[in-house]
C-alpha cells in the first residue's frame, strides 16, 4: 500500500482522488505548511485513453479545461528552486463523470 504524505497541518498537500462532472473547469488546490515559500511545482496528466499533458503550477492550484469521461491520472512534482534538489511526487486520480 502506497503512504500519502501531509502537510505539517495535517491535509493532504494534493487530495488522493477528485470527482468532476463532464464540461466543468478542473480546479485543484494545493495545500502545504507554508504556502508563501517559493517552490518549483509541476504537474503531469495522463489520461485513460493513453495521451499525456504536462505544465506548471501557479498561486499553488492547478487549472484544467475540461476533460473527456473517464479515470485520469495526475502527477505533481513539488520541489525547490530546481526539482533535482529534492522533490516529492504526489499522485491523483481524476474520475470525470456525465
Amino acid at each position: 500500500m502506497k503512504k500519502t504524505r501531509k502537510t505539517k497541518l495535517g491535509r493532504l498537500a494534493v487530495p488522493v482522488s477528485k470527482e468532476f462532472k463532464q464540461n466543468s473547469p478542473i480546479f485543484i488546490p494545493l495545500f502545504f505548511a507554508d504556502p508563501t515559500q517559493k517552490r518549483q511545482i509541476v504537474w503531469e496528466l495522463q489520461l485513460e485513453n493513453g495521451q499525456c499533458d504536462s505544465g506548471r503550477v501557479s498561486r499553488n492550484a492547478i487549472n484544467l479545461p475540461s476533460l473527456p469521461i473517464g479515470m485520469h491520472h495526475l502527477t505533481v512534482i513539488v520541489g525547490q528552486n530546481l526539482l533535482s534538489k529534492g522533490h516529492k511526487i504526489y499522485e491523483c486520480s481524476l474520475h470525470i463523470s456525465e
